[in-house]
């Protein structure tokens, strides 16, 4: 299905700018992987520790890579904002199940 094209962009002022003030690609600065700009990734040294942990509160497996150098976490997925953010929703649905009825006494 094609759509008309809105009254905004049939309506609009059309814009040439001469050839000094425009900015076109050139064959010579198209992005390759090839070129004398190109500079590959670093090889994977020793300088990280990958390991993985289960995050019990979020019950979810744990993805980090470590700077073994400094000890600070480089990555980590999921990310910790959405581990709380499991952790939380995980506590309030246990707290959903375990709040029982008060029973009363219709005896009497």
């Amino acid at each position: 299905m094609i759509k008309p094209a809105p009254e905004a962009a049939r309506t609009a002022v059309q814009t040439d700018l001469p050839p000094d003030k425009s900015v076109t690609a050139t064959e010579s600065s198209s992005a390759t992987t090839t070129g004398s700009n190109y500079r590959p990734p670093p090889p994977a040294t020793d300088q990280y520790a990958r390991s993985m942990f289960v995050d019990r509160a979020a019950a979810q497996i744990v993805f980090v890579t470590i700077d073994k150098a400094t000890n600070l976490v480089v990555s980590q997925y999921p990310e910790e904002s959405k581990l709380r953010a499991r952790a939380y929703l995980r506590a309030q649905e246990s707290a959903k199940q375990e709040v029982r009825p008060l029973e009363t006494d219709r005896s009497a």
